[in-house]
């Protein structure tokens, strides 16, 4: 339940520190709780909102009586990949 508020609070600083740098993104792709990352980016959630969603969204995970789960695969071909040397790049123009 705490990793999915701490992994929030990381994403939310790190928007805010490359926001400061004058980075924005051209597109924003998210899965799972990290769409929540992304909302925060697009700017439809707070800070607040974002941890706090993070918050419920792990703590009813980790206390729901939930029959074990599974994840669709799309396919491979779907599947973004960025390498860090592109991450670095964009980064330290």
């Amino acid at each position: 339940m705490l990793n999915f508020g701490l992994i929030r609070i990381w994403q939310v600083a790190l928007v805010d520190v490359l926001r400061t740098l004058g980075i924005a993104p051209d597109g924003i792709v998210g899965h799972s709780v990290g769409e929540l990352g992304c909302a925060y980016a697009d700017g439809c959630l707070t800070a607040e909102e974002t941890v706090l969603s993070a918050y419920w969204r792990g703590r009813c995970v980790s206390e729901g009586n939930l029959p074990a789960g599974g994840m669709a695969a799309i396919g491979e071909h779907t599947a973004i990949t960025v390498g860090l040397d592109r991450i670095l790049a964009v980064l330290f123009l």
